[in-house]
């Protein structure tokens, strides 16, 4: 029996951490193998896709192995659940489902590739070790005989990636815990998100040679890759040998197709990525390709899309709380002249997502398919969240505040909730990966095992810290 705080109690959980590494990488590798890209058809027993489906039914097998109560509900969500259903109940989402592995993979995308001291493949990030980690944290408490003075349920989604239907079915269905704890951020509390507007922004070039424009392959990520292919014509043909090394072509007898890339990462974080669609254009509006509304049309496409403060629409902003507007142009088709870009727009907490639209809709743009989720906020004064950060500080000891961040999780469908880890600065460099590999939603995402394992051992102390804030 663990005696709280007791000078032997970190190395105690560092020695069961150790003890059982091997085993928890296993298990997130057999995780990472399930392809569980989702798509919604609500009207399936399966509303995420059968792979999903397998997905939560895998991290389900795992908990009834060490002996935890189960339940599958419906295949939105899996709850392994520990402790007295009658005390106050403490959640700890996470979420099995990922965004498609996009293109410029080095190492297998639906395989955990250990090299050295990380681990390489989608999910392994966001949110496939973290849900594994938290696992592990509950299975520490039970092998040590816990006794918990609260209820704790890990809460498991499939659909976190592409609209959050997951978390919504399970509201509407089933009581959401008193306090929630979501593990898809970073340390050491995410107390505040910002506004998430996804807008689908229409508008005709007008009669031209393009007969299609692609690139993106997720609503929440930057375009790793864009393709353009155009009628062949002599005046096209003629500017080939003008466009620098980073573009690639090949002619037919009918067409020319140009190919660009740029640097892949999350849209809510898109410092330092480079969106492969602005790349394709540059070179061809500085070279004058196209002339009147094409030009004109492509130009605006190309500004929206190389400028992440959405100053090409007009739309910038930011407060003190939680910094300026992100706004990045995800997924573009064009087909015959007609140009559909999606946005995904994350904007300040203090800002209204009515006026962001009313500025789109002065720019003369047609919007389809608008969705809005508020900002989400929790006081960070809260003695959970206080129990929160004494985990992390007596871990780490580091001193950090809590923040707010642009990235949308499962805190902003729910009451009552932050984001807590498992994210902790690395260092990959030493894998030598090409550069905008190696991060959340692009290729080679990149998880650094020490510090999943730091990770699990917050989890584990934070779990203590509210038992005995709760007793």
């Amino acid at each position: 029996m663990i005696q709280w705080r007791s000078p032997a109690l970190e190395a105690q959980i560092s020695e069961w951490i150790e003890s059982h590494k091997q085993e928890l990488l296993a298990d997130i590798a057999g995780l990472v193998q399930i392809p569980s890209v989702a798509s919604y058809d609500p009207s399936s027993s399966y509303p995420f896709g059968q792979q999903c489906a397998q997905a939560v039914q895998y991290v389900l097998s795992l908990g009834q192995r060490h002996g935890f109560n189960t339940m599958n509900r419906e295949n939105y969500c899996a709850v392994i659940s520990m402790g007295d259903e009658d005390k106050r109940s403490v959640g700890i989402w996470g979420h099995v489902d990922v965004v498609p592995a996009g293109e410029g993979w080095i190492y297998p995308a639906f395989q955990a590739t250990q090299k050295d001291d990380f681990l390489i493949g989608r999910g392994v990030q966001d949110n496939k070790g973290a849900v594994i980690a938290v696992l592990y944290a509950l299975r520490f408490l039970k092998e040590q005989g816990i006794t918990l003075s609260y209820h704790l349920q890990q809460i498991i989604g499939s659909g976190e990636e592409i609209g959050m239907h997951d978390v919504a079915y399970y509201r509407k269905h089933y009581a959401v815990p008193d306090f929630n704890i979501v593990a898809d951020s970073g340390f050491p509390v995410c107390y505040g998100e910002k506004g998430m507007l996804s807008v689908l922004l229409g508008f005709e070039l007008g009669t031209s040679s393009i007969v299609s424009l692609k690139g993106g392959v997720s609503s929440n990520s930057v375009p790793g890759y864009a393709g353009l292919v155009l009628q062949r014509n002599e005046a096209h043909l003629a500017k080939l040998s003008t466009l620098p090394p980073s573009i690639q072509y090949s002619v037919t007898e009918q067409e020319i197709k140009l190919e660009a890339w740029g640097k892949s990462g999350h849209a809510a974080f898109p410092q330092g990525t480079s969106n492969a669609i602005a790349n394709l254009l540059q070179p061809l509006i500085e070279d004058e390709w196209f002339e009147g509304t094409v030009h004109t049309g492509l130009q605006k496409l190309h500004d929206i899309c190389r400028h992440y403060d959405g100053r090409a629409l007009h739309i910038q902003c930011e407060d003190e709380l939680s910094g300026p507007l992100t706004c990045v142009g995800t997924i573009v088709n064009v087909d015959y002249g007609s140009v559909e870009l999606e946005l995904n727009i994350r904007y300040p907490i203090k800002q209204s997502a009515q006026t962001l639209l009313q500025k789109l809709t002065e720019s003369g743009l047609t919007l389809n398919h608008v969705t809005v989720s508020e900002p989400s906020y929790c006081d960070p004064n809260t003695p959970e969240v206080e129990r929160l950060m004494s985990a992390y500080q007596g871990i780490t000891g580091e001193q950090r505040e809590p923040f707010v961040m642009g990235g949308g999780t499962y805190a902003r469908k729910l009451t009552n909730a932050v984001g807590f880890g498992p994210g902790l600065p690395a260092d990959f460099s030493e894998l030598g990966l090409p550069q905008g590999h190696g991060h959340i939603h692009g290729p080679d995402e990149v998880q650094s095992i020490p510090n999943l394992m730091m990770a699990l051992k917050i989890y584990i102390m934070a779990l203590l810290e509210l038992n005995e804030y709760f007793c």
